[in-house]
């Protein structure tokens, strides 16, 4: 349980050179322990710890009422909310009683908020997640940077000192935190249009926005005083859909023709590439991290890894092409192991996206080698055959609800949304092919 008690803090810095020392409330909580003053500055024999007097300095009688005033309401207000209090941390603890009986502001800051929002999320192993939304408080101390003066196109690896309880900012970006509150309409504005001007791809600025938007909110769910501060609610942060960019069924036979040398990184690639097209445009991160427990009766059984916290559990039945893919990549492997040698065995969870990232780059290499060697004059990337699939689907007059499924969107407008152009260019094609010929 916690306990308080008022007390001197003898520290040389809160000392002055009357030797006068700091009148506090002394906090201890989970063997921890925290002092908050009283702003009042007092020799040893000014104050009773027996009685809590005051005495020998100006409106002493005004300053013993206000201090046991304190310490009572503190020491009543522990004891009535005990159960809740057990489970915070000390400086939880701290800041609720300065901000209740000390009328102090909480400091919440976006740095420190941050660094309890991706730690929870790294706990989660949402390693992928973290990393997006560290890059948003990156760009966002690049923009306070530029405001100060200073040099913003340094590359800035981390904000933050990983710790076994928790994620802190590092001391050189400090003095670029800045209070969460203090994030209004117009300095968004000013840090959109920073973004905009920084960044080639229209996208990131809405992504930077959209996961600074979750940090506050969550802020706004953990304290009071934040709880109306949305600043971001009406700010636009629309995404520019990539167009689909698919190749046709041709072009598929085309590189399932190639002759290329059995072993060779372009042909590992072309593995990957077919397997992905064979299992409804597979993410090829979900492809790196499959294992050999996942196959099994003829079945590659997984969850989407973008979508799992949705629940977008697929079985998908292989096909003859794919079924030989996996078999040569047997070779007495135990259930825990990667079905394909993409990702390194001993790769960390920690480290495990930034790997990948990696090897996207390299099979986004070979895949466009691959296009080159096949006669394709359209690049080819890991979404290729996401769009390939499903607009050879589309193609074939198969349900729009289906290839939604199929693609482990969540709802039929989502897949609208993205491959919308493709729909109604068909439907328009069709309809005035018939009114001409007729």
């Amino acid at each position: 349980m916690a306990t308080i008690k008022i007390t001197f803090d003898k520290r040389a810095s809160n000392t002055t050179k009357d030797n006068k020392f700091m009148l506090v409330l002394c906090i201890n909580h989970n063997r921890k322990t925290r002092y908050i003053p009283f702003n009042l500055h007092l020799k040893e024999n000014q104050y009773d710890f027996r009685t809590g007097k005051i005495t020998g300095i100006l409106n002493s009688v005004r300053h013993t009422k206000r201090t046991q005033k304190t310490f009572s309401d503190v020491d009543l207000w522990i004891d009535e909310h005990e159960g809740e209090i057990r489970r915070w941390d000390m400086d939880r603890l701290k800041s609720e009683i300065e901000q209740c009986f000390f009328k102090k502001s909480p400091s919440r800051t976006i740095l420190n908020y941050g660094g309890v929002y991706l730690h929870r999320l790294r706990m989660e192993q949402r390693f992928s997640t973290a990393s997006s939304y560290e890059d948003a408080l990156k760009a966002l101390i690049k923009f306070r940077k530029k405001l100060k003066g200073q040099d913003d196109t340094m590359l800035i690896k981390t904000l933050y000192e990983v710790k076994e309880n928790g994620l802190f900012p590092l001391e050189n970006f400090k003095d670029l935190d800045m209070e969460i509150k203090s994030i209004d309409y117009s300095f968004l504005k000013d840090f959109k249009a920073y973004m905009s001007n920084r960044y080639k791809s229209k996208n990131t600025p809405a992504m930077h926005l959209r996961s600074l938007q979750a940090i506050m909110n969550d802020a706004g769910k953990a304290f009071e005083d934040l709880k109306d501060h949305r600043p971001l609610s009406n700010f636009k942060k629309q995404s520019h859909e990539n167009a689909p960019a698919p190749i046709e069924l041709s072009d598929i036979h085309k590189i399932r023709k190639l002759e290329l040398e059995p072993d060779t990184p372009i042909w590992h690639n072309r593995n990957y590439l077919l397997f992905m097209f064979n299992n409804m445009g597979m993410n090829f991160f979900d492809v790196a991290i499959l294992k050999w427990f996942q196959f099994e009766d003829n079945r590659i059984k997984y969850f989407r890894k973008k979508t799992h916290y949705e629940g977008d559990y697929f079985s998908v039945l292989q096909n003859e092409e794919s079924l030989n893919i996996i078999r040569h990549y047997l070779k007495d492997q135990k259930d825990e192991d990667y079905l394909f040698p993409i990702i390194p065995p001993n790769t960390t969870p920690e480290r495990l996206h930034k790997v990948n990232n990696g090897k996207v780059k390299i099979f986004n290499k070979y895949a466009n080698k691959i296009a080159a060697l096949a006669g394709i004059s359209k690049k080819i990337t890991t979404y290729t055959l996401r769009d390939t699939w499903t607009n050879i689907g589309l193609d074939m007059g198969i349900d729009i609800r289906k290839i939604s499924s199929g693609l482990g969107h969540s709802s039929v407008q989502v897949t609208e949304k993205h491959y919308g152009k493709s729909v109604t260019e068909k439907i328009l094609d069709e309809i005035n092919a018939k009114i001409t010929e007729s």
